[in-house]
């Protein structure tokens, strides 16, 4: 139908107005397009969802755009909005669904996109809403890890307010508490070390918290943050 393909070309122009019109025209809010296999099983609030368009987002959801529609790879509007940072776009779309324990191909959830991307408040929602804080994506990655890996302190601390695991390991043997040390961030290790963050354990390549804190660009404070909490060499 041709109303159908104009509707994706709009919305991935980003031309809302054009939108409007389609749908008022007959367009199918649910319709499905794009250029590979993949993306021909994308929906339009897909599209929208992905280029960030949260007015077309709104123009699709009043049209009855199905919320949970998932393409061919097994994704959702929010698992892509998540993906691409459009916090105001997940959060309407959380008002819509409780499909929040979705994987993308990196087995990551939405709570590990929203954690890495630093949206405090988001996070804190998603757990609210059910989400495992302490699942894992396909490396062995936390989201506490990876709001770590980023720097984000004010994630870092929702989660552990909210219960998270601080000695988690990844395939690699990486803990939180080596990944702040080897970014040399001190407010991190601080609170890590606070809440119970293990100084002991060893990576795969032999490294511990100290000898990643001792590489670090604040090598001298953040080895005296672990040597004061115990850490030895």
């Amino acid at each position: 139908m041709a109303l159908n393909e104009d509707l994706i070309r709009m919305i991935i122009k980003g031309d809302a107005a054009a939108v409007d019109s389609l749908l008022t025209q007959g367009a199918d809010a649910n319709t499905t397009g794009g250029v590979t296999p993949v993306g021909a099983s994308n929906t339009a609030l897909m599209w929208a969802a992905t280029e960030g368009y949260l007015d077309i987002v709104n123009l699709l959801l009043a049209q009855g755009s199905e919320v949970d529609a998932k393409n061919a790879a097994g994704y959702t509007a929010l698992m892509f909005a998540a993906e691409g940072d459009r916090r105001d776009i997940v959060s309407m779309l959380l008002d819509r669904t409780n499909q929040i324990h979705d994987l993308n191909s990196y087995g990551e959830t939405v709570l590990m996109a929203m954690a890495r991307q630093g949206q405090t408040d988001l996070v804190q929602r998603l757990v609210g809403m059910g989400a495992e804080m302490n699942a894992t994506n396909k490396i062995g990655d936390t989201a506490l890890y990876l709001a770590v890996d980023r720097g984000h302190f004010y994630v870092v601390k929702a989660l552990i307010d909210l219960g998270a695991a601080v000695n988690t390991a990844n395939l690699g043997g990486w803990t939180p508490l080596m990944m702040a040390s080897a970014k040399g961030d001190l407010e991190i290790i601080d609170l890590l070390l606070t809440h119970g963050a293990d100084f002991r354990p060893i990576n795969r390549w032999g490294a511990t918290a100290l000898s990643e804190a001792r590489k670090s660009f604040r090598s001298a404070q953040a080895s005296e943050l672990l040597i004061r909490a115990g850490a030895i060499e």
